[in-house]
């Protein structure tokens, strides 16, 4: 009963959501059960705008395996990871200097070694059958049931509540600044993931707070949301290229703990796919 009010609630709050940022996306089907769209959502009174690329995702699709890269791969570059069988990926964990990733951390029901704060990030975490949730209050361990999670940093929206300008004002610049966003998903049965990455630090494309990103995802019929890595580190890859651009100081594709990513093939040869390139003799 007290989801029943919570979703009746979530129903209201996006009926008053302001038309611009309702706007209806233009979906493109890439394959079955999966869509893209890009957003552009101009700065009232700048010649900026806002830039976010979505992917919608139908958990139930057989034909599409989600996955989290594993700890052999850490220390990749996004654009790797174009290449079959992976259709689409996107950055992940928080990370330290070694690749150390913040929060639980599970690849193929391995569970990464070196984690780091994992009590105060909230998880995304998946089931062999793709059976995803978002865990706001991460427990103390990692459930035998997780065959992929990472955590992330800071909830978008929980019950269908997006965070709130206030809420952002509690966290300092790293909430309030209008910084590159990747986040994730899901909608109120938990079977369709929505991703987004929203590219900043451009001449005329700045990012967003986390309050703004959350009511965006809101409209998207978000229902429980998580923060993941951005600035830097966001990236949006789809069919073998980035649909995301770079930010203005940082051309160069960064190296990252780990990226989501949507394959073809439920079984990943993670081995072909991050082997360091062979140094040569001077």
């Amino acid at each position: 009963m007290r989801r029943l009010g919570l979703l009746f609630l979530w129903v209201a709050v996006q009926a008053l959501t302001p038309l611009v940022w309702a706007q209806a996306l233009s979906w493109e089907t890439v394959r079955p059960g999966l869509q893209y769209a890009r957003q552009d959502i101009p700065i009232e009174g700048t010649d900026s705008m806002h830039r976010l690329h979505w992917l919608r995702l139908d958990l139930a699709q057989p034909n599409l395996h989600l996955a989290l890269t594993p700890q052999s791969c850490a220390g990749l570059q996004m654009p790797v990871l174009d290449r079959p069988p992976i259709v689409a990926s996107m950055n992940a964990s928080f990370f330290s200097k070694e690749f150390l990733t913040r929060g639980h951390t599970v690849s193929q029901a391995q569970v990464w070694k070196g984690n780091y704060r994992l009590a105060d990030s909230p998880v995304l975490a998946c089931s062999a059958d793709q059976r995803c949730q978002a865990l706001h209050q991460a427990p103390a361990l990692e459930s035998p049931a997780w065959v992929d999670a990472a955590a992330g940093v800071q909830s978008l929206v929980q019950s269908g509540r997006a965070r709130s300008d206030a809420d952002d004002a509690q966290c300092g610049a790293f909430c309030t600044t209008t910084h590159p966003r990747s986040a994730i998903g899901l909608d109120t049965q938990g079977q369709t993931m929505v991703w987004v990455a929203a590219e900043g630090r451009q001449k005329f494309v700045t990012g967003l707070p986390l309050a703004k990103l959350a009511r965006l995802m809101q409209t998207q019929s978000v229902f429980e949301a998580i923060n993941f890595d951005g600035g830097g580190s966001t990236a949006l890859h789809l069919e073998g290229q980035a649909r995301t651009h770079r930010p203005d100081n940082e051309p160069q594709a960064r190296a990252i703990a780990n990226a989501w990513v949507l394959s073809t093939q439920p079984v990943v040869d993670w081995a072909a796919i991050c082997q360091k390139p062979a140094k040569t003799s001077p």
